[in-house]
């Protein structure tokens, strides 16, 4: 007899996805991040070893996937 576990308590949930537009400090290009991070680990200075070096601008930030295409349009990111 197999007991199947799978179905059994809460489903998982799934990590939201953060959206970060930046740039770096010598261009005028815009680039796009997508991590599963949350917003204040991208934010973080303190951290040894940061997602966007501190010296990049951020430009724009968004929590969901309906971001991703809404910033490649607007800062016209391939």
């Amino acid at each position: 007899m197999k007991i199947n576990h799978e179905s059994k308590g809460r489903p998982a949930e799934k990590k939201l996805v953060t959206i970060v537009v930046y740039k770096k400090p010598t261009g005028k290009k815009h680039y796009l991040l997508t991590t599963e991070s949350e917003i204040d680990e991208v934010l973080s200075n303190s951290k040894r070893k940061p997602l966007i070096p501190n010296n990049y601008e951020i430009v724009d930030m968004g929590i969901g996937e309906s971001f991703i295409e809404k910033f490649k349009e607007q800062y016209n990111i391939k």
